[in-house]
């Protein structure tokens, strides 16, 4: 129990020192907003975390917000390599397009 206290301050701790030095940079005029600055943030965390960045694009794969070929250019792999990480992740890998996308290019074509 005494981990778990000794760990929640910690966190605090941490938590206020970001918070804290997000607001300095943008009072510093070195982002516009503190948006920009986590936008950044998490731009260079999955730059330098590509095992993350895979992992976001096979949830956004999983859900039908992309499709096979975009979610290999984002996590920066080609397309059998996506599969592969598809298919370690227990996804279904889709074939052709998906019920949305029919629609939206049905409509397109008329």
């Amino acid at each position: 129990m005494k981990g778990l206290i000794k760990a929640g301050l910690e966190y605090n701790l941490m938590s206020s020192v970001i918070s804290k030095g997000a607001d300095a940079l943008v009072r510093g005029k070195f982002y516009s907003t503190k948006n920009e600055l986590f936008d950044d943030a998490l731009k260079t965390f999955f730059e330098f975390k590509k095992d993350m960045r895979i992992a976001a694009v096979v949830e956004l794969y999983k859900t039908d917000e992309m499709s096979l070929s975009r979610a290999a250019e984002l996590a920066g792999v080609g397309t059998e390599e996506m599969k592969d990480h598809l298919a370690k992740a227990g996804v279904k890998i889709r074939r052709g397009f998906s019920e949305n996308k029919g629609k939206e290019l049905a409509i397109l074509i008329r």
